[in-house]
């Protein structure tokens, strides 16, 4: 989970920086450290997130073909030190107060954040030093681990989770150490690569009516808890093809909201799903829909150069794309399949490798584990074909997708429709 947090705040940094990410990876007895060469992270941030007491975020209810979706990944990351201190590093002596320490390196400052918990008040406890650091480009960020934990259960899990990241971000350059050994050292096949960035503005076309209410309700909770006013029309600053204020008058007048604070434009009592249905159809009708084009295609070249350098065997690559819009929402599907070398050799051991992301974030497990109303899933469809785990097989399943709706808030299964129309073959 911290790998898959930290990789993907450090590649939406470098992104909306607008440099080709350059990412790394170190885990020692005591540590995860990443770094990127993004723009920094900036005090304030580092300042919000030590704050508990704001607890919601507007990213949540937030629709973007993006990694990040709620909001939390550097609160939760806080804590997480902790836990593993107190269920393993207290052990042998149960008295002792367990303590997690995260430190944040950037912009010339060493952030060290200590989390535990008053148990009085059920709260987080927080202890932050700022010192000098040599880190003056992008963000260092290490977690320091139990020195007792035992990585090696879960080290190829790592490994080959931090190896993922490389094959659908084709602007990735990704080096890796653990315990002092590399296990990755790759250079990004297109540094250049476009696709649809974090700071990309949304696009009222990706909202039914209900996520605009949850969106509209996420910003009014954070603006209360902040003590921050904004109108109606501040927030329709944030969508695509509305940031001009001839286009934001038009759909003032059409709602009639045109000087109405957010919040009560919402709904002081009750929520102004009138309102809000009425604002929803204005802002579609003033703007045009995205093209899948748009979200970005990671490409053959790419899969095929990461396929070749994994020992695949050329002759048996595959590529598919398919790419449509189903109910407003672009979407884009890639699939790269071919057998290992391995396996034709008839060398030992078979050798099988799959990789499954969505919105160019890895799948810590395979999220496709149902395709619609049928119940089969990526092994499912795979056995199918013959491709079973004792197969030499290497696959790659990436989809890119404005709106993802996953099971759980983990992310870890990811909900499918048999709604998508498909080509007959």
């Amino acid at each position: 989970m911290v790998l898959k947090e930290l990789a993907d705040n450090a590649l939406d940094a470098c992104e909306e920086s607008e440099v080709p990410p350059v990412i790394s990876i170190c885990v020692k007895s005591g540590s995860i450290t990443v770094q990127d060469n993004a723009g920094g992270i900036d005090p304030a941030t580092i300042e919000s997130i030590l704050d508990y007491t704001v607890r919601v975020s507007s990213r949540e209810a937030y629709c973007s073909p993006t990694r990040g979706a709620q909001g939390n990944a550097l609160k939760t990351i806080l804590a997480m030190a902790f836990v593993l201190n107190r269920e393993y590093f207290n052990e042998d002596n149960p008295e002792a107060e367990a303590a997690g320490v995260t430190i944040i390196e950037s912009r010339g400052s060493k952030h060290r954040i200590e989390f535990s918990v008053d148990h009085i008040n059920s709260q987080p406890k927080i202890v932050h030093d700022i010192s000098r650091s040599s880190i003056t480009v992008g963000t260092k960020v290490t977690l320091k681990w139990p020195p007792k934990w035992n990585w090696q259960w879960r080290g190829e899990q790592f490994k080959s989770l931090a190896r993922s990241y490389a094959w659908i971000n084709p602007h990735l350059t990704l080096r890796g150490t653990f315990n002092g050994e590399v296990f990755v050292d790759v250079a990004a096949t297109n540094p250049a690569w476009k696709k649809w960035k974090p700071r990309n503005p949304t696009s009222a076309h990706w909202y039914s009516e209900s996520r605009l209410q949850r969106y509209l309700a996420a910003h009014v909770a954070r603006d209360r808890d902040l003590g921050q006013h904004r109108t109606v029309r501040e927030f329709l600053r944030e969508f695509r093809g509305l940031s001009g204020s001839a286009v934001q008058r038009k759909v003032l007048e059409e709602v009639g909201c045109s000087h109405q604070s957010l919040a009560h434009f919402f709904g002081v009592e009750k929520v102004n799903r009138k309102g809000i249905a009425k604002l929803l159809a204005a802002m579609r009708k003033y703007t045009k829909p995205v093209a899948p084009k748009h979200l970005g295609i990671i490409g053959a070249e790419h899969f095929k150069q990461r396929f070749l350098a994994a020992g695949g065997n050329v002759d048996t690559f595959k590529y598919q794309l398919r790419k449509g819009i189903e109910r407003d929402i672009p979407y884009i599907v890639e699939f790269a399949f071919g057998l290992h070398q391995s396996g034709l050799d008839k060398s030992g051991a078979v050798f099988r490798q799959i990789i499954t992301g969505a919105n160019w974030s890895v799948g810590i497990n395979n999220p496709f584990r149902h395709f619609g109303s049928t119940g089969e899933g990526l092994e499912t469809t795979l056995e199918k074909v013959r491709a079973n785990r004792s197969e030499p097989v290497i696959c790659a399943l990436h989809l890119a997708s404005a709106f993802i709706q996953y099971a759980d808030r983990g992310k870890s299964s990811i909900i499918l429709t048999d709604d998508a129309s498909q080509p007959d073959d």
